[in-house]
């Protein structure tokens, strides 16, 4: 009975509240506010985002409602009604996530203070290129990319940047994906990127060894951690043909967690 009450008062929630636009900055109750919301970072993976918070043990409530917004301004959004205090959302891209609790028509006074799946801006690096292969590694701490010489074993790279001599076109290559060439690289793969969510890490049609260089890309670290980068060059030389690897990106820095935030 308990869970048959809550589905009910979760419609009569979502048809009341998901059209009213900034709806959860707009209810104004007298019920306490909730705190402690946070992602939690060890339930989380992949796009499903486990959100927790305090429960108010001490009042009187029936459940708690979890919202999401894109970006601060934007309007909540309400995802769903809890008798627990830990709700899941299955995100199409990053966000933020606030709650507040209800006991039939009255709720919280407010908002709690939000947790968010936003991730890290890596800093932009620009590598000179000529035909002579690039590696490039993640520095999780410094949020940077890190380039080097992937011939040499001591270089544990995570991409190469190389020309493909067969066919003359420039590519993105795993850390690992020639170990006779580039003897240090660790396990990675990449992914053509078609949105915010990274493919799942067993999808073997989406995650590959080589992709074209240009444009947006996917990063699956042996770790288990992810970025988005995107991947572009200055002109090149008319005489030499040289021009300059220009990188940047985004590091999701929760675990096992594929969603991000840049659309470039």
């Amino acid at each position: 009975m308990r869970i048959w009450a809550v589905s009910i008062i979760s419609l009569i929630f979502i048809t009341l509240y998901s059209a009213c636009g900034d709806s959860a900055t707009e209810i104004s109750g007298t019920l306490p506010i909730v705190t402690g919301i946070a992602i939690d970072s060890v339930s989380s993976k992949g796009d499903t985002i486990v959100v927790t918070w305090a429960a108010l043990n001490g009042t009187q409530i029936e459940g708690y409602l979890l919202w999401s917004r894109i970006k601060p301004g934007d309007p909540w959004v309400l995802l769903e009604v809890v008798d627990q205090n830990t709700g899941t959302h299955i995100a199409d891209r990053s966000a933020f996530y606030t709650v507040m609790a209800f006991n039939g028509d009255d709720t919280s006074s407010d908002t709690g203070i939000s947790a968010n799946t936003r991730t890290d801006k890596l800093s932009e690096i620009r590598q000179y290129f000529s035909t002579i292969s690039v590696g490039f590694r993640i520095d999780l701490e410094g949020d940077s990319l890190i380039y080097g010489d992937p011939s040499s074993p001591d270089f544990q790279q995570q991409f190469i940047v190389a020309f493909d001599t067969l066919g003359g076109s420039r590519y993105v290559y795993s850390g690992n994906a020639n170990r006779l060439l580039w003897p240090g690289g660790v396990e990675t793969s990449v992914s053509l990127s078609g949105g915010f969510v990274a493919p799942a890490p067993n999808d073997s049609t989406q995650w590959r060894d080589s992709i074209f260089y240009g444009g947006n890309f996917f990063l699956e670290l042996d770790n288990g951690y992810y970025c988005k980068l995107n991947a572009s060059n200055t002109d090149p030389d008319t005489l030499t043909m040289t021009d300059t690897l220009i990188i940047d990106g985004e590091l999701q820095p929760i675990r096992n967690v594929r969603v991000f935030d840049q659309s470039w």
